[in-house]
Protein backbone atom coordinates (compact mmCIF):
# COMPACT_ATOMS: atom_id res chain seq x y z
CA UNK A 1 0.00 0.00 0.00
CA UNK A 2 3.26 2.03 0.14
CA UNK A 3 3.34 3.55 -3.31
CA UNK A 4 -0.64 4.08 -3.11
CA UNK A 5 -0.60 6.40 -0.46
CA UNK A 6 2.43 8.18 -1.31
CA UNK A 7 0.09 8.65 -4.90
CA UNK A 8 -2.34 10.24 -2.91
CA UNK A 9 0.00 12.30 -0.75
CA UNK A 10 1.82 13.76 -3.94
CA UNK A 11 -2.10 14.91 -4.96
CA UNK A 12 -3.15 16.13 -1.54
CA UNK A 13 -0.31 18.50 -1.26
CA UNK A 14 -0.93 19.48 -4.94
CA UNK A 15 -4.31 20.33 -3.78
CA UNK A 16 -3.26 22.28 -0.13
CA UNK A 17 -1.56 24.60 -2.71
CA UNK A 18 -3.94 25.47 -4.41
CA UNK A 19 -5.76 26.61 -0.98
CA UNK A 20 -8.81 23.78 -0.80
CA UNK A 21 -9.70 24.10 2.73
CA UNK A 22 -13.08 22.52 4.80
CA UNK A 23 -16.06 24.64 4.46
CA UNK A 24 -19.19 22.33 4.74
CA UNK A 25 -19.90 18.70 5.64
CA UNK A 26 -21.49 16.51 3.43
CA UNK A 27 -24.58 17.39 3.95
CA UNK A 28 -24.38 21.05 3.08
CA UNK A 29 -24.46 22.26 6.21
CA UNK A 30 -22.15 25.33 8.70
CA UNK A 31 -19.32 23.34 9.42
CA UNK A 32 -20.80 23.79 13.08
CA UNK A 33 -18.31 20.51 14.54
CA UNK A 34 -15.65 22.55 14.05
CA UNK A 35 -16.54 25.48 15.89
CA UNK A 36 -17.54 23.47 18.80
CA UNK A 37 -13.56 23.47 19.45
CA UNK A 38 -12.67 25.39 22.15
CA UNK A 39 -9.90 28.20 21.27
CA UNK A 40 -7.55 26.25 23.09
CA UNK A 41 -7.51 23.07 21.00
CA UNK A 42 -7.73 24.43 17.55
CA UNK A 43 -4.44 25.11 16.64
CA UNK A 44 -3.47 21.44 17.59
CA UNK A 45 -6.64 20.67 15.18
CA UNK A 46 -5.68 22.75 12.63
CA UNK A 47 -2.10 21.60 12.78
CA UNK A 48 -3.13 17.97 12.88
CA UNK A 49 -5.09 18.52 10.08
CA UNK A 50 -2.57 20.24 8.23
CA UNK A 51 -0.20 17.59 8.40
CA UNK A 52 -2.55 14.92 7.02
CA UNK A 53 -3.13 17.19 3.81
CA UNK A 54 0.76 17.39 3.51
CA UNK A 55 0.93 13.51 3.90
CA UNK A 56 2.44 13.90 7.45
CA UNK A 57 0.76 10.86 8.85
CA UNK A 58 3.00 10.24 11.42
CA UNK A 59 2.90 14.25 12.65
CA UNK A 60 -1.23 14.37 12.25
CA UNK A 61 -2.02 11.10 14.01
CA UNK A 62 -1.48 11.93 17.73
CA UNK A 63 -2.57 15.85 17.74
CA UNK A 64 -5.93 14.05 15.90
CA UNK A 65 -6.09 11.31 18.46
CA UNK A 66 -6.08 14.14 21.44
CA UNK A 67 -9.00 16.10 19.83
CA UNK A 68 -11.00 13.19 18.96
CA UNK A 69 -10.44 12.04 22.81
CA UNK A 70 -11.60 15.58 23.73
CA UNK A 71 -14.46 16.02 21.47
CA UNK A 72 -15.72 12.60 20.60
CA UNK A 73 -19.10 13.94 18.64
CA UNK A 74 -17.25 16.15 16.60
CA UNK A 75 -17.75 14.11 13.05
CA UNK A 76 -15.12 15.70 11.30
CA UNK A 77 -12.21 15.13 13.85
CA UNK A 78 -13.12 11.39 13.01
CA UNK A 79 -13.35 11.53 9.75
CA UNK A 80 -9.55 13.05 9.37
CA UNK A 81 -8.34 10.47 11.93
CA UNK A 82 -9.93 7.58 10.32
CA UNK A 83 -8.67 9.21 7.02
CA UNK A 84 -5.09 8.99 8.37
CA UNK A 85 -5.11 5.90 9.84
CA UNK A 86 -6.09 4.98 6.38
CA UNK A 87 -3.09 6.40 5.10
CA UNK A 88 -0.85 3.80 7.43
CA UNK A 89 -2.79 1.12 6.84
CA UNK A 90 -4.20 0.83 10.38
CA UNK A 91 -7.34 -0.35 8.78
CA UNK A 92 -9.19 -1.32 12.34
CA UNK A 93 -8.40 2.16 13.86
CA UNK A 94 -9.80 3.29 10.55
CA UNK A 95 -12.81 1.41 10.37
CA UNK A 96 -13.51 2.72 14.36
CA UNK A 97 -13.43 6.05 13.66
CA UNK A 98 -15.21 5.91 10.39
CA UNK A 99 -18.24 4.29 12.66
CA UNK A 100 -17.87 7.07 14.86
CA UNK A 101 -18.79 9.47 11.74
CA UNK A 102 -21.34 7.33 10.38
CA UNK A 103 -22.73 7.00 14.28
CA UNK A 104 -22.50 10.71 14.59
CA UNK A 105 -24.07 11.31 10.85
CA UNK A 106 -26.04 8.72 9.18
CA UNK A 107 -26.58 10.75 6.65
CA UNK A 108 -23.05 9.75 5.39
CA UNK A 109 -24.34 6.15 4.51
CA UNK A 110 -25.52 7.62 1.47
CA UNK A 111 -23.45 10.68 0.72
CA UNK A 112 -19.82 11.69 0.43
CA UNK A 113 -17.66 12.96 3.29
CA UNK A 114 -16.22 16.34 2.02
CA UNK A 115 -12.51 15.71 2.21
CA UNK A 116 -11.57 19.17 0.89
CA UNK A 117 -8.23 17.85 0.23
CA UNK A 118 -9.77 15.23 -2.03
CA UNK A 119 -12.46 17.45 -3.99
CA UNK A 120 -10.56 16.74 -7.17
CA UNK A 121 -10.13 13.56 -7.17
CA UNK A 122 -8.54 12.49 -10.70
CA UNK A 123 -10.34 10.60 -13.25
CA UNK A 124 -8.30 7.52 -13.74
CA UNK A 125 -9.03 6.51 -9.78
CA UNK A 126 -12.59 7.35 -10.43
CA UNK A 127 -12.58 5.03 -13.52
CA UNK A 128 -10.38 2.57 -11.37
CA UNK A 129 -12.89 2.50 -8.71
CA UNK A 130 -16.29 1.72 -11.00
CA UNK A 131 -14.03 -0.81 -12.49
CA UNK A 132 -13.08 -2.30 -9.79
CA UNK A 133 -16.20 -2.80 -7.92
CA UNK A 134 -17.47 -4.58 -10.94
CA UNK A 135 -14.73 -6.80 -10.80
CA UNK A 136 -13.37 -7.45 -7.66
CA UNK A 137 -15.56 -10.78 -6.82
CA UNK A 138 -12.68 -12.66 -9.19
CA UNK A 139 -10.36 -11.86 -6.26
CA UNK A 140 -12.80 -11.58 -3.32
CA UNK A 141 -10.63 -13.81 -0.97
CA UNK A 142 -7.84 -10.98 -1.35
CA UNK A 143 -7.70 -8.92 1.77
CA UNK A 144 -5.17 -6.63 0.11
CA UNK A 145 -7.56 -6.18 -3.24
CA UNK A 146 -11.04 -5.09 -0.69
CA UNK A 147 -8.30 -2.55 1.38
CA UNK A 148 -7.69 -1.01 -1.78
CA UNK A 149 -11.35 -0.36 -3.03
CA UNK A 150 -11.61 0.73 0.50
CA UNK A 151 -8.72 3.29 0.66
CA UNK A 152 -10.71 4.40 -3.21
CA UNK A 153 -13.33 4.46 -1.12
CA UNK A 154 -11.83 7.07 1.82
CA UNK A 155 -10.06 9.14 -1.46
CA UNK A 156 -13.91 9.90 -2.62
CA UNK A 157 -15.24 10.55 0.68
CA UNK A 158 -17.25 7.32 0.70
CA UNK A 159 -17.11 6.28 4.30
CA UNK A 160 -19.90 3.72 4.57
CA UNK A 161 -18.49 1.68 1.72
CA UNK A 162 -14.91 2.28 3.14
CA UNK A 163 -16.02 0.33 6.21
CA UNK A 164 -17.74 -2.52 4.41
CA UNK A 165 -14.79 -2.99 2.58
CA UNK A 166 -12.18 -2.93 4.98
CA UNK A 167 -14.25 -5.34 7.40
CA UNK A 168 -14.05 -7.56 4.44
CA UNK A 169 -10.38 -7.29 4.51
CA UNK A 170 -9.76 -7.61 8.04
CA UNK A 171 -11.98 -11.00 7.70
CA UNK A 172 -9.44 -12.08 4.99
CA UNK A 173 -6.10 -11.07 6.39
CA UNK A 174 -3.57 -13.59 5.94
CA UNK A 175 -2.47 -13.69 9.90
CA UNK A 176 1.24 -14.03 9.52
CA UNK A 177 3.33 -14.95 12.05
CA UNK A 178 7.33 -14.50 12.63
CA UNK A 179 8.03 -18.40 13.40
CA UNK A 180 10.49 -18.62 16.55
CA UNK A 181 14.25 -19.33 16.58
CA UNK A 182 15.49 -22.83 15.21
CA UNK A 183 17.22 -24.89 17.80
CA UNK A 184 19.94 -25.26 15.13
CA UNK A 185 21.32 -21.73 15.13
CA UNK A 186 20.23 -20.07 12.22
CA UNK A 187 18.16 -17.04 11.98
CA UNK A 188 14.31 -17.41 12.97
CA UNK A 189 12.07 -16.81 8.92
CA UNK A 190 8.68 -15.33 8.76
CA UNK A 191 6.11 -17.46 7.71
CA UNK A 192 5.63 -15.29 4.69
CA UNK A 193 9.44 -15.74 4.02
CA UNK A 194 8.60 -19.02 4.11
CA UNK A 195 5.73 -19.47 1.80
CA UNK A 196 7.70 -17.06 -0.86
CA UNK A 197 10.66 -19.67 -0.86
CA UNK A 198 7.82 -22.49 -1.10
CA UNK A 199 6.42 -20.90 -4.08
CA UNK A 200 9.38 -19.92 -5.68
CA UNK A 201 10.50 -23.83 -5.42
CA UNK A 202 7.36 -25.03 -7.35
CA UNK A 203 7.68 -22.94 -9.83
CA UNK A 204 11.61 -23.87 -10.62
CA UNK A 205 10.06 -27.54 -11.29
CA UNK A 206 6.95 -26.33 -12.72
CA UNK A 207 7.45 -23.28 -14.72
CA UNK A 208 4.05 -22.97 -16.36
CA UNK A 209 2.04 -23.28 -12.80
CA UNK A 210 -0.56 -20.19 -13.00
CA UNK A 211 -1.92 -21.44 -9.51
CA UNK A 212 1.73 -21.00 -7.77
CA UNK A 213 2.68 -17.42 -9.82
CA UNK A 214 -0.99 -16.08 -8.07
CA UNK A 215 -0.19 -17.48 -4.70
CA UNK A 216 3.76 -16.23 -5.09
CA UNK A 217 2.63 -12.46 -6.11
CA UNK A 218 -0.18 -12.47 -3.00
CA UNK A 219 2.20 -13.21 -0.78
CA UNK A 220 5.22 -10.64 -2.00
CA UNK A 221 1.89 -7.71 -2.22
CA UNK A 222 0.92 -8.83 1.51
CA UNK A 223 4.88 -8.21 2.23
CA UNK A 224 5.04 -4.71 0.31
CA UNK A 225 7.10 -6.13 -2.75
CA UNK A 226 4.38 -5.23 -5.38
CA UNK A 227 6.89 -4.49 -8.15
CA UNK A 228 7.64 -8.21 -8.03
CA UNK A 229 3.93 -9.07 -7.34
CA UNK A 230 3.33 -7.49 -11.02
CA UNK A 231 6.06 -9.40 -12.58
CA UNK A 232 4.51 -13.04 -10.86
CA UNK A 233 1.16 -12.13 -12.71
CA UNK A 234 2.74 -11.09 -15.72
CA UNK A 235 4.45 -14.48 -16.13
CA UNK A 236 0.61 -16.13 -14.77
CA UNK A 237 -1.06 -13.87 -17.71
CA UNK A 238 1.51 -14.81 -20.66
CA UNK A 239 0.72 -18.91 -19.44
CA UNK A 240 -3.28 -18.20 -19.40
CA UNK A 241 -4.28 -15.21 -20.70
CA UNK A 242 -7.85 -15.92 -20.99
CA UNK A 243 -8.35 -16.09 -17.07
CA UNK A 244 -10.16 -12.96 -16.05
CA UNK A 245 -8.55 -13.07 -12.39
CA UNK A 246 -5.26 -12.72 -13.41
CA UNK A 247 -5.83 -9.46 -15.18
CA UNK A 248 -7.63 -8.28 -12.23
CA UNK A 249 -5.19 -8.90 -9.69
CA UNK A 250 -2.48 -7.43 -11.85
CA UNK A 251 -5.07 -4.28 -11.94
CA UNK A 252 -5.12 -4.42 -8.38
CA UNK A 253 -1.06 -4.39 -7.64
CA UNK A 254 -1.32 -1.66 -10.05
CA UNK A 255 -3.46 0.43 -8.04
CA UNK A 256 -1.49 -0.43 -4.88
CA UNK A 257 1.49 1.11 -6.47
CA UNK A 258 -0.73 4.62 -7.78
CA UNK A 259 -0.43 3.28 -11.26
CA UNK A 260 -3.89 3.75 -12.09
CA UNK A 261 -3.97 4.24 -15.81
CA UNK A 262 -2.22 1.03 -16.13
CA UNK A 263 -4.92 -0.44 -13.52
CA UNK A 264 -7.31 0.88 -16.31
CA UNK A 265 -6.44 -0.99 -18.88
CA UNK A 266 -5.59 -4.30 -17.42
CA UNK A 267 -9.20 -4.02 -15.91
CA UNK A 268 -10.20 -3.12 -19.37
CA UNK A 269 -9.12 -6.29 -20.80
CA UNK A 270 -10.70 -8.39 -17.79
CA UNK A 271 -13.79 -6.86 -18.82
CA UNK A 272 -13.26 -8.39 -22.15
CA UNK A 273 -12.26 -11.07 -21.23
CA UNK A 274 -15.13 -11.52 -18.82
CA UNK A 275 -17.91 -10.63 -21.36
CA UNK A 276 -16.66 -13.24 -24.23
CA UNK A 277 -16.61 -15.99 -21.91
CA UNK A 278 -20.34 -14.54 -20.45
CA UNK A 279 -21.60 -14.35 -24.04
CA UNK A 280 -20.72 -17.87 -24.97
CA UNK A 281 -22.10 -19.28 -22.00
CA UNK A 282 -25.53 -17.26 -22.33
CA UNK A 283 -25.64 -18.31 -26.12
CA UNK A 284 -24.88 -22.20 -24.89
CA UNK A 285 -27.50 -21.64 -22.48
CA UNK A 286 -30.06 -20.50 -24.38
CA UNK A 287 -29.51 -22.98 -27.51
CA UNK A 288 -29.98 -25.86 -24.34
CA UNK A 289 -32.84 -24.00 -23.60
CA UNK A 290 -34.51 -23.89 -27.06
CA UNK A 291 -33.43 -27.61 -27.59
CA UNK A 292 -35.18 -29.09 -24.30
CA UNK A 293 -31.77 -29.71 -22.87
CA UNK A 294 -32.59 -28.07 -19.83
CA UNK A 295 -30.67 -29.52 -17.07
CA UNK A 296 -27.17 -28.51 -18.94
CA UNK A 297 -29.28 -25.21 -19.62
CA UNK A 298 -29.32 -24.68 -15.53
CA UNK A 299 -25.57 -25.78 -15.37
CA UNK A 300 -24.59 -22.97 -17.99
CA UNK A 301 -26.68 -20.51 -16.24
CA UNK A 302 -24.86 -21.19 -13.28
CA UNK A 303 -21.91 -20.94 -14.71
CA UNK A 304 -23.21 -16.92 -16.61
CA UNK A 305 -23.79 -15.61 -13.32
CA UNK A 306 -20.75 -16.52 -11.63
CA UNK A 307 -18.61 -15.27 -14.48
CA UNK A 308 -21.03 -12.04 -14.51
CA UNK A 309 -22.69 -11.68 -10.66
CA UNK A 310 -25.33 -9.73 -10.86
CA UNK A 311 -25.79 -9.94 -14.54
CA UNK A 312 -29.83 -9.54 -15.22
CA UNK A 313 -29.33 -12.03 -18.68
CA UNK A 314 -27.68 -14.71 -16.66
CA UNK A 315 -30.64 -14.87 -13.79
CA UNK A 316 -33.15 -15.14 -16.81
CA UNK A 317 -31.76 -17.76 -18.27
CA UNK A 318 -31.62 -19.21 -15.19
CA UNK A 319 -35.45 -18.54 -14.47
CA UNK A 320 -36.65 -19.74 -17.22
CA UNK A 321 -34.58 -22.70 -17.25
CA UNK A 322 -35.87 -24.13 -13.84
CA UNK A 323 -39.24 -22.81 -15.20
CA UNK A 324 -39.64 -25.14 -18.26
CA UNK A 325 -37.85 -27.92 -15.77
CA UNK A 326 -40.71 -27.44 -13.27
CA UNK A 327 -38.80 -26.12 -10.77
CA UNK A 328 -40.94 -23.62 -10.00
CA UNK A 329 -40.12 -22.99 -6.14
CA UNK A 330 -36.20 -22.38 -7.85
CA UNK A 331 -37.69 -20.48 -10.65
CA UNK A 332 -39.74 -18.17 -8.52
CA UNK A 333 -36.87 -17.36 -6.09
CA UNK A 334 -34.19 -16.43 -9.09
CA UNK A 335 -37.03 -14.34 -10.18
CA UNK A 336 -37.19 -12.75 -6.79
CA UNK A 337 -33.29 -11.78 -6.72
CA UNK A 338 -33.72 -10.16 -10.35
CA UNK A 339 -36.89 -8.04 -8.47
CA UNK A 340 -33.49 -7.21 -5.86
CA UNK A 341 -31.40 -6.78 -8.25
CA UNK A 342 -33.41 -4.64 -10.88
CA UNK A 343 -36.63 -3.52 -8.84
CA UNK A 344 -37.83 -1.49 -12.21
CA UNK A 345 -37.49 -4.69 -14.31
CA UNK A 346 -40.97 -5.42 -15.91
CA UNK A 347 -40.45 -9.29 -17.08
CA UNK A 348 -39.14 -11.52 -14.24
CA UNK A 349 -42.91 -9.75 -12.25
CA UNK A 350 -44.40 -11.01 -14.94
CA UNK A 351 -42.74 -14.35 -15.22
CA UNK A 352 -42.96 -14.50 -11.27
CA UNK A 353 -47.04 -13.49 -11.77
CA UNK A 354 -47.54 -16.37 -14.91
CA UNK A 355 -45.54 -18.93 -12.34
CA UNK A 356 -48.01 -18.06 -9.14
CA UNK A 357 -50.74 -18.75 -12.01
CA UNK A 358 -49.63 -22.24 -12.90
CA UNK A 359 -48.98 -23.01 -9.10
CA UNK A 360 -52.68 -21.38 -8.50
CA UNK A 361 -51.83 -18.95 -6.21
CA UNK A 362 -53.90 -16.40 -7.67
CA UNK A 363 -54.01 -14.23 -4.52
CA UNK A 364 -49.74 -13.79 -5.16
CA UNK A 365 -50.51 -13.13 -8.77
CA UNK A 366 -52.55 -10.54 -8.05
CA UNK A 367 -50.73 -8.27 -5.53
CA UNK A 368 -47.67 -8.65 -7.82
CA UNK A 369 -49.65 -7.00 -10.86
CA UNK A 370 -50.85 -4.44 -8.86
CA UNK A 371 -47.70 -3.46 -7.60
CA UNK A 372 -46.51 -3.54 -11.38
CA UNK A 373 -49.04 -1.54 -12.33
CA UNK A 374 -48.75 1.00 -9.51
CA UNK A 375 -45.14 1.43 -10.76
CA UNK A 376 -46.78 2.49 -14.08
CA UNK A 377 -45.42 -0.29 -15.57
CA UNK A 378 -48.40 -0.44 -18.50
CA UNK A 379 -46.74 -3.12 -20.61
CA UNK A 380 -48.81 -5.57 -23.12
CA UNK A 381 -47.50 -8.63 -20.95
CA UNK A 382 -48.39 -6.81 -17.29
CA UNK A 383 -51.90 -6.40 -19.23
CA UNK A 384 -52.10 -10.18 -20.35
CA UNK A 385 -51.89 -11.35 -17.43
CA UNK A 386 -53.89 -8.94 -15.91
CA UNK A 387 -56.55 -9.94 -17.99
CA UNK A 388 -56.48 -13.62 -16.84
CA UNK A 389 -57.04 -12.45 -13.70
CA UNK A 390 -59.69 -10.66 -14.32
CA UNK A 391 -61.52 -13.79 -16.34
CA UNK A 392 -59.95 -15.93 -13.36
CA UNK A 393 -62.79 -13.85 -11.05
CA UNK A 394 -65.47 -14.05 -13.59
CA UNK A 395 -65.02 -10.00 -14.20
CA UNK A 396 -65.54 -11.13 -18.03
CA UNK A 397 -66.04 -7.53 -19.03
CA UNK A 398 -62.97 -5.92 -17.42
CA UNK A 399 -60.45 -8.58 -19.27
CA UNK A 400 -62.19 -7.67 -22.50
CA UNK A 401 -61.08 -4.63 -21.60
CA UNK A 402 -58.19 -4.94 -20.85
CA UNK A 403 -57.22 -7.28 -23.96
CA UNK A 404 -58.75 -4.47 -26.32
CA UNK A 405 -56.26 -2.45 -24.72
CA UNK A 406 -53.41 -4.70 -25.77
CA UNK A 407 -54.77 -5.17 -28.96
CA UNK A 408 -55.11 -0.95 -29.63
CA UNK A 409 -51.44 -0.58 -28.64
CA UNK A 410 -50.52 -3.48 -30.98
CA UNK A 411 -49.43 -3.20 -34.20
CA UNK A 412 -49.57 -6.36 -36.54
CA UNK A 413 -49.07 -9.03 -33.45
CA UNK A 414 -50.40 -9.31 -30.58
CA UNK A 415 -47.78 -7.39 -28.91
CA UNK A 416 -47.58 -10.34 -25.93
CA UNK A 417 -45.57 -13.41 -25.10
CA UNK A 418 -46.41 -16.35 -24.56
CA UNK A 419 -45.71 -18.22 -20.62
CA UNK A 420 -47.89 -20.82 -21.62
CA UNK A 421 -44.75 -23.30 -21.66
CA UNK A 422 -44.64 -22.77 -18.10
CA UNK A 423 -44.80 -25.88 -16.17
CA UNK A 424 -46.09 -26.84 -12.83
CA UNK A 425 -46.33 -29.91 -10.03
CA UNK A 426 -48.84 -31.54 -10.64
CA UNK A 427 -49.01 -34.81 -8.19
CA UNK A 428 -49.59 -38.09 -10.16
CA UNK A 429 -49.91 -36.24 -13.10
CA UNK A 430 -49.10 -39.12 -15.74
CA UNK A 431 -51.28 -41.31 -13.76
CA UNK A 432 -54.20 -38.79 -14.76
CA UNK A 433 -53.18 -38.53 -18.06
CA UNK A 434 -53.80 -42.63 -18.49
CA UNK A 435 -56.92 -42.08 -16.27
CA UNK A 436 -58.44 -39.27 -18.85
CA UNK A 437 -57.11 -41.39 -21.96
CA UNK A 438 -58.58 -44.57 -20.77
CA UNK A 439 -62.17 -42.92 -20.11
CA UNK A 440 -61.81 -41.07 -23.73
CA UNK A 441 -60.97 -44.18 -25.18
CA UNK A 442 -64.39 -45.85 -23.71
CA UNK A 443 -66.67 -42.35 -24.10
CA UNK A 444 -65.14 -40.13 -27.24
CA UNK A 445 -67.55 -37.48 -26.59
CA UNK A 446 -67.25 -36.80 -23.00
CA UNK A 447 -67.17 -33.09 -22.58
CA UNK A 448 -65.52 -32.99 -19.10
CA UNK A 449 -62.91 -35.70 -19.92
CA UNK A 450 -61.27 -32.96 -22.71
CA UNK A 451 -61.44 -29.57 -20.21
CA UNK A 452 -59.82 -32.58 -17.33
CA UNK A 453 -56.96 -33.46 -20.62
CA UNK A 454 -56.58 -29.81 -21.20
CA UNK A 455 -55.99 -28.84 -17.57
CA UNK A 456 -53.08 -31.51 -17.21
CA UNK A 457 -51.48 -30.34 -20.49
CA UNK A 458 -51.57 -26.72 -19.83
CA UNK A 459 -49.82 -27.84 -16.19
CA UNK A 460 -47.39 -29.32 -18.12
CA UNK A 461 -46.55 -26.36 -19.93
CA UNK A 462 -47.97 -27.52 -22.85
CA UNK A 463 -50.49 -25.08 -24.03
CA UNK A 464 -51.17 -25.96 -28.19
CA UNK A 465 -52.47 -29.37 -26.68
CA UNK A 466 -54.20 -27.82 -23.93
CA UNK A 467 -55.71 -25.38 -26.13
CA UNK A 468 -57.05 -28.49 -29.02
CA UNK A 469 -58.53 -30.32 -26.00
CA UNK A 470 -60.15 -27.07 -25.06
CA UNK A 471 -61.68 -26.43 -28.42
CA UNK A 472 -62.80 -30.04 -29.05
CA UNK A 473 -64.97 -29.90 -25.70
CA UNK A 474 -66.47 -26.74 -26.62
CA UNK A 475 -67.35 -28.57 -30.06
CA UNK A 476 -68.62 -30.77 -27.86
CA UNK A 477 -70.58 -27.96 -25.86
CA UNK A 478 -70.68 -24.76 -27.68
CA UNK A 479 -72.70 -23.36 -24.99
CA UNK A 480 -70.25 -23.87 -22.17
CA UNK A 481 -69.47 -20.36 -20.67
CA UNK A 482 -66.79 -22.33 -18.68
CA UNK A 483 -65.13 -23.77 -21.61
CA UNK A 484 -64.88 -20.42 -23.54
CA UNK A 485 -63.45 -18.69 -20.13
CA UNK A 486 -60.75 -21.52 -19.46
CA UNK A 487 -59.97 -21.51 -23.65
CA UNK A 488 -59.63 -17.46 -23.30
CA UNK A 489 -57.21 -17.74 -20.47
CA UNK A 490 -54.99 -20.28 -22.68
CA UNK A 491 -55.13 -18.12 -25.39
CA UNK A 492 -53.68 -15.02 -23.21
CA UNK A 493 -51.28 -16.90 -21.40
CA UNK A 494 -50.06 -18.08 -24.83
CA UNK A 495 -50.07 -14.48 -26.04
CA UNK A 496 -52.52 -14.60 -28.80
CA UNK A 497 -55.08 -11.64 -27.43
CA UNK A 498 -56.99 -11.60 -30.32
CA UNK A 499 -58.15 -15.34 -30.11
CA UNK A 500 -58.49 -14.78 -26.22
CA UNK A 501 -60.91 -11.95 -26.73
CA UNK A 502 -63.01 -13.97 -28.67
CA UNK A 503 -63.42 -16.78 -26.59
CA UNK A 504 -64.46 -13.96 -23.67
CA UNK A 505 -66.97 -12.37 -26.18
CA UNK A 506 -68.36 -15.85 -26.47
CA UNK A 507 -68.48 -16.77 -22.63
CA UNK A 508 -70.26 -13.03 -22.09
CA UNK A 509 -72.54 -13.63 -24.94
CA UNK A 510 -73.35 -16.72 -23.12
CA UNK A 511 -73.50 -15.35 -19.57
CA UNK A 512 -75.83 -12.56 -21.04
CA UNK A 513 -78.09 -15.09 -22.31
CA UNK A 514 -78.24 -16.57 -18.99
CA UNK A 515 -79.37 -13.55 -17.21
CA UNK A 516 -82.24 -12.84 -19.65
CA UNK A 517 -83.99 -16.35 -19.11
Amino acid sequence: MISLVKSAQVLLIALVIQGLFFSSNATGEPDGKTSSLRMWEKPLYEQAKHSVEKGLIDRAVPGLEKIAGLYPDNGEVHAYLGWAYSQRGLIPDAVKAFQKVLQIDPNLHRLPFDYPMVKDIPAAMKEFTANFEDLIVWIDGFSIAHEVLGLCYVQQGRLGDAVKEYKKALNLEYGYRTRESCGDGKEAISVIDQAILEYEEVLTFKPDCVEAYIRLACTRAVKGITELAIADIQKAISVEPGRVELHVYLGCFYAVNGMFDEAISVLQEAINTRDGIFGRLITEGERCVNNGVIDRAIAVARNAIKVYPGNKKAYWLLATAYAKNAEIDEAIETCREILSLYPDDVHAPVLLGWMYVQCDLIEEAKDLAEWVIRREHGSPEIRALTAFLFASQDMINEAIAVCNMIVESAENNDATKSYGWIKARVPSREQKFREVMDVLEIKSDYTEAYLCLGWLHSKKGEDDKAIAALKKAAELTPDSYTIHRYLGNLYVQSGKIRKALDEYSKALNILSGVALQ
